[in-house]
């Protein structure tokens, strides 16, 4: 009886270890799946291609105009006081869903219009992503030069050649509420609070609609 109550002690022994190293093995894997899906979702862009897509809908007022200093071009430095002349304060643009498909662009200043596609897109830099507005032109004059006046013979392009520059129809782009940011003719560059786009030409715009 005794031999029986004894290896009966241990078999509940044997289980409870067994039963804990079972539950030490699935903490283990809930908190690997936890870990691998953090990082799935901080490396996935299309939550933020989303959120960035539902802010830039609207209408938006143009408002200023910065060029980098630094390396400028004299033509470059000398356009950089036009580029805030009156010529640009009617100037609207429109982002809509059409359909309920497709994402369409409508810029109108004055008698001139241009329309199209667009899209929003990141890119990766080292652990940061960062979005950028893809334009597809149908109508009119390409988009940079349509909302900033920088023709594309004075772009502020680096000596560096090795420094990577972001395409002609790829626009840095951040939306606050009220504020949208397309910086233009940008190189992307490793600045100490992190990759930042830079050497553009940034315009501002403010939601009416």
């Amino acid at each position: 009886m005794k031999v029986l109550t004894v290896f009966s002690l241990l078999i509940l022994v044997f289980a409870g270890c067994t039963s804990a190293k079972y539950q030490e093995m699935q903490s283990e894997r809930e908190r690997l799946r936890a870990a691998h899906e953090d990082a799935r979702r901080k490396t996935d862009p299309r939550p933020m291609q989303d959120d960035l897509t539902q802010k830039l809908l609207g209408t938006w007022q143009f408002v200023d105009i910065e060029v980098a200093e630094g390396d400028l071009s004299e033509e470059l430095a000398a356009l950089k006081y036009e580029l805030n002349a009156t010529a640009r304060k009617n100037l609207t643009l429109e982002f809509f869903i059409d359909q309920n498909v497709y994402r369409r662009y409508r810029g109108v200043n004055g008698r001139t219009e241009v329309t199209g596609s667009f899209k929003i897109t990141a890119e990766r830099y080292g652990d940061e992503l960062l979005p950028y507005l893809r334009v597809f032109r149908d109508t009119g004059e390409r988009f940079p030069e349509f909302i900033s006046g920088v023709p594309p013979n004075v772009r502020d392009t680096p000596d560096d050649a090795s420094k990577q520059l972001v395409p002609w129809n790829w626009l840095g782009v951040s939306v606050t509420a009220d504020r949208l940011y397309l910086t233009l003719f940008g190189v992307m560059e490793l600045t100490p609070n992190g990759w930042a786009q830079s050497r553009g030409v940034r315009c501002t715009f403010k939601r009416i609609k």
